[in-house]
């Protein structure tokens, strides 16, 4: 039984779509929601095609947990000036 457990939830785990999501988005700032196996230059692309619709450039702030193993988290970034 304990076989058929970890099956499941790996089965779960797999057949959740990997990606990043803009979940919030301002001129100054943006928020990138992930799931577990998301890679992290995917989710730093999100941010960078969030900012770039305002002329600017993502740069990393911090990462939020959503649930006691971040099977998913926030990422925020904030949306600099280019130079």
């Amino acid at each position: 039984m304990k076989k058929f457990g970890v099956l499941a939830i790996a089965f779960v785990l797999g057949g959740c779509a990997a990606e990043a999501v803009i979940s919030d988005l301002e001129t100054d700032k943006v928020i990138v929601q992930s799931r577990l196996g998301t890679k992290p230059e995917d989710v730093a692309a999100k941010a960078r095609e969030g900012c770039a619709l305002h002329g600017r450039m993502a740069v990393p702030i911090s990462k939020q947990c959503l649930d006691n193993y971040c099977f998913s988290a926030n990422h925020l970034f904030a949306c600099k000036e280019q130079r």
